[in-house]
C-alpha cells in the first residue's frame, strides 16, 4: 500500500514538471529557524508543584455485563426556571439479609412414670360350638310302580308283529313305557290296521302322561276294532280317564257308561 501511495506521488510530480510554467516567477521565501529557549527554574519548579502537569494514572474497571445492569431509576430535579427535569440515577441492587431463625425453646421432658399394676388381660372369645354336618342321603330316583297286566287278549297278529307286542307288554310292566312304545311303533309298520296295537299303544301314553295323544289313539282303535268287545271296552276307559284329568266330569261319566255296554 505505501509503495502504491508513492508511486501515485511520484506520477503526479512528474506531471506537474513536464509542464512549463506561466506566469510570474515563484517568489522565494526564506525561512529563519527560531531560537529555543532554556528551561528556567522558576518555570521547572511551578511545573514540578502544579498536579495537572502530573502524569496521568490509569484506572481499571471490572467487566459487567450490560444487560445485567440494574435499569437506572428517573429522579425529577428541579430546574432554573422551576420545571422538573428528570434525571437517571443508577442504583446498585441492594440484597436483604437473610431471617436467622427464631430460637426454638427446648422444654424439659415430663418423666415417664411406670405403674406397677398388671395389664389387663382380655379373655378369648368364647368358642361356638360346631354342629355336625347332617349329611341327608340321597334318595334315588322313584321307580314308576308296575302296570297292571292287561285284560285284552292278543288276536292273531303276524309273527314278527306278535312277538313286538308281546316285548312291548313285559316293558311295559316293568316300568320301561319309553321301549315299550317303540316296540309298538314298530309293531303297527308290520300291522298298521290292527285295533290291539292302537290300544295298547294308548295305554302307554296315558301311563307316561301324554293323555291328549292316549284319547286319540284310544279313539283310532274304537274305529277300528268291529266287534271287539274287550278292545272297545279298555278304550273308553283310557278315554273316561283322559276325560277326567282333563276336569270333563260329565264326559268321563259318558265314556264310563259306554264302556259298562250302556
Amino acid at each position: 500500500m505505501r509503495a502504491f501511495i508513492i508511486l501515485i506521488a511520484v506520477l503526479a510530480l512528474s506531471a506537474c514538471a513536464g509542464q512549463p510554467r506561466q506566469g510570474d516567477p515563484a517568489p522565494v521565501v526564506r525561512v529563519t529557524p527560531r531560537p529555543e529557549q532554556a528551561p528556567t527554574p522558576e518555570s521547572a519548579e511551578s511545573a514540578a508543584e502544579d498536579p495537572a502537569v502530573a502524569e496521568p494514572q490509569t484506572e481499571v474497571y471490572a467487566y459487567r455485563d450490560p444487560a445485567q445492569l440494574p435499569a437506572p431509576e428517573v429522579v425529577a430535579e428541579p430546574g432554573p426556571t422551576g420545571s422538573t427535569v428528570p434525571a437517571l440515577v443508577s442504583e446498585a441492587p441492594t440484597q436483604s439479609p437473610a431471617p436467622t431463625p427464631a430460637p426454638v425453646e427446648q422444654r424439659p421432658s415430663a418423666p415417664s412414670v411406670r405403674s406397677n399394676a398388671p395389664a389387663a388381660i382380655t379373655p378369648p372369645p368364647p368358642e361356638t360350638p360346631r354342629t355336625a354336618a347332617v349329611t341327608t342321603p340321597q334318595q334315588a330316583p322313584a321307580q314308576p310302580a308296575p302296570a297292571p297286566a292287561s285284560s285284552v287278549s292278543a288276536p292273531d297278529l303276524p309273527a314278527a308283529a306278535e312277538a313286538l307286542a308281546r316285548q312291548a307288554e313285559r316293558q311295559r310292566q316293568s316300568g320301561d313305557y319309553a321301549g315299550a312304545a317303540a316296540s309298538l311303533e314298530r309293531s303297527l309298520r308290520i300291522a298298521p290296521k290292527q285295533a290291539y296295537l292302537w290300544n295298547r299303544l294308548a295305554r302307554v301314553r296315558l301311563e307316561q302322561g301324554q293323555t291328549g295323544q292316549a284319547g286319540n289313539l284310544a279313539s283310532r282303535s274304537n274305529n277300528l276294532a268291529g266287534e271287539d268287545a274287550a278292545v272297545r271296552r279298555d278304550n273308553w276307559l283310557i278315554i273316561a280317564d283322559v276325560r277326567r284329568r282333563a276336569g270333563d266330569a260329565a264326559g268321563a261319566s259318558e265314556a264310563e257308561r259306554r264302556a259298562s255296554g250302556g
